[in-house]
C-alpha cells in the first residue's frame, strides 16, 4: 500500500516528479503508467490519469480500491483566471471547482452546483470542493521557504508585460473538460467562482477524494495567460512543454518531505 498517491494528467507533468524522486521504478495499474517513488523517505505512488475529468475521476477510482492511500494529491499545468497572474506562478487550490457543473435555464442564465443538492432522494455531489486545511497550511508553509525556478524568458511570456520571478497565490482552482479562450467568459467564470486558473482534472480527482473521505490537494502551475494571448488550439505549437507541471512539482516534492 502507498499512504501518499499523486495523480498527474500528462507524462510531461510527471517526469518533473520522477525527476526529484531518489528511486523509481516504473509499473502498469490497469491501463495506466505509475511509478513508485521514494522522495524525502516516503514511499510515493505516482499515477498517470491522462488528460480529462473522465480519465482523472476513472484513474483516482482504481487507485482508490487497489491501494487505499492516505493522502492524494494532484499537480500539473493550468491557465491563468486573472490578468495578473503570469507564466510561472504557482497555485495552491483552497477549492476545486467544476464549473461546468451547471443548470442553463430556460432564459439562458446559469446556475452553477455549487455545494451540491437532493434530487428525488439522490444527491448530487458537491462541484465545489474544499481542500484538506492540513495540507492546504502545511503546502502554504512550504511554499513560503520555497525557491521556485524562474520561468524562461521568451517563453510564451506576454511582451506587455513586464519580465519576473514566479509568484506563488492561493484561491480556488476551476476544472472542467472546457478550455476557455473569451475573456467574457474567463471574466464570469472569475467572478462567480473566485478561480485563479483552469485544468482539465483538479476537480475530478478531488471529486473521488470527497467521496472516499481521503485528504486532497491540488497545487498547479500556469501554462498561460489568454487575456494577453490567445492559445494556439489547432495545433498547440504554442505549449509550453518542457516547463508544464514543473514548479508546480517542486512544490508537491517540498510537501511530501513535510509531511
Amino acid at each position: 500500500m502507498s499512504s501518499i498517491a499523486v495523480l498527474v494528467a500528462m507524462e510531461a507533468e510527471l517526469v518533473h516528479l520522477r525527476n526529484l524522486a531518489t528511486s523509481t521504478s516504473h509499473r502498469t495499474i490497469g491501463v495506466w503508467d505509475a511509478y513508485d517513488l521514494s522522495i524525502d523517505g516516503h514511499q510515493v505512488l505516482a499515477v498517470r490519469s491522462g488528460i480529462g475529468m473522465l480519465n482523472a475521476a476513472a484513474s483516482t477510482e482504481r487507485v482508490v480500491a487497489d491501494y487505499a492511500p492516505e493522502i492524494i494529491l494532484n499537480y500539473g499545468c493550468a491557465g491563468a483566471h486573472r490578468r495578473d497572474i503570469m507564466p510561472g506562478d504557482v497555485i495552491i487550490g483552497s477549492q476545486t471547482v467544476n464549473h461546468g457543473a451547471l443548470n442553463i435555464l430556460r432564459d439562458g442564465s446559469e446556475v452553477h452546483n455549487d455545494r451540491g443538492t437532493i434530487v428525488s432522494g439522490e444527491r448530487i455531489f458537491p462541484a465545489v470542493i474544499d481542500a484538506d486545511p492540513t495540507l492546504l497550511e502545511k503546502a502554504q508553509t512550504v511554499a513560503a521557504n520555497l525557491i521556485i525556478e524562474p520561468w524562461p524568458q521568451g517563453v510564451v511570456w506576454p511582451s506587455s508585460v513586464p519580465y519576473r520571478k514566479p509568484q506563488v497565490h492561493v484561491g480556488p482552482l476551476a476544472s472542467s473538460e472546457i478550455w476557455t479562450q473569451s475573456l467574457d467568459r474567463l471574466d464570469v467564470l472569475h467572478e462567480r467562482h473566485g478561480s485563479l486558473s483552469e485544468d482539465n482534472e483538479s476537480g475530478a480527482f478531488a471529486h473521488v477524494a470527497y467521496i472516499h473521505d481521503i485528504p486532497f490537494l491540488s497545487i498547479k502551475d500556469i501554462a498561460n495567460n489568454e487575456y494577453h494571448a490567445a492559445s494556439d488550439l489547432a495545433e498547440y505549437s504554442d505549449f509550453p512543454t518542457a516547463e508544464v507541471g514543473k514548479r508546480a512539482a517542486s512544490l508537491i516534492a517540498a510537501l511530501i518531505a513535510a509531511i
